[in-house]
């Protein structure tokens, strides 16, 4: 898995996790301790295969969800009230440090689709009754599909660009060996992207979610 792709996945499992807890009603810290463990085991088992940047951003949604634990541990004995206000503003501060983690040039469009990943699946989640980790391969080939959809577009983009080069060069349109090549390689990518929609809707039946939600899942990856 490519360096991108592991922080990515921090990143999307991180957010959905604060989706949950801001849709979340709890009467007691328990469940976002719960939650926190989860981010945590997640993060750690990415860390171990991470490099340079990646490692080190890791690294920071790791000391920070450590850090949470530790403060709602001493504070597990709060009223329902005052547990929900501290839920809400542990979500609120997960999203700023993604936010952070998200300004550099690596993870910057990485960061629109963990936003959108995390909105949707939390919803969805949520629906079904399931929480991230129940999710969690679903997120991940949504991730892996997303990236594919994205190559096939810069694709696109580079044929349309030789394209018009070749009439603005010789006014006809020449279909050269490189065209060929590119137009091969989509034709490539799209037979991955229809695989991985498959194995999406495999594995979301394997996570016990409808026709309906795989669907949007998919619809919400190719409108990006």
């Amino acid at each position: 898995m490519a360096e991108k792709d592991k922080l990515d996945e921090v990143l999307e499992y991180f957010r959905l996790k604060s989706s949950e807890l801001k849709m979340a009603a709890s009467e007691t810290l328990e469940d976002e301790i719960k939650e926190l463990q989860d981010v945590l085991k997640f993060a750690q088992k990415r860390i171990d295969a991470a490099t340079g940047e990646t490692k080190d951003k890791i690294q920071q949604v790791i000391d920070f969800t450590q850090q949470k634990i530790d403060e709602l541990t001493v504070q597990a004995d709060l009223g329902t009230s005052q547990a929900r206000d501290v839920a809400v503003s542990l979500a609120d501060e997960m999203d700023e440090l993604i936010d952070d983690l998200q300004r550099s040039d690596l993870t910057k469009k990485a960061g629109d689709v963990a936003k959108s990943v995390g909105n949707l699946l939390g919803t969805i989640g949520k629906r079904v009754g399931k929480g991230a980790s129940d999710l969690s391969k679903t997120i991940s080939i949504r991730a892996e599909l997303s990236k594919l959809n994205n190559r096939r577009k810069d694709l696109i983009t580079q044929i349309g660009e030789s394209v018009y080069k070749g009439l603005h060069v010789s006014g006809s349109l020449v279909v050269t060996d490189d065209l060929v090549k590119l137009a091969k390689e989509v034709e490539s990518v799209e037979n991955d992207i229809n695989n991985k929609k498959a194995e999406l809707a495999k594995v979301g039946k394997e996570e016990n979610l409808s026709d309906e939600q795989i669907s949007k899942i998919i619809e919400d990856v190719d409108k990006e």
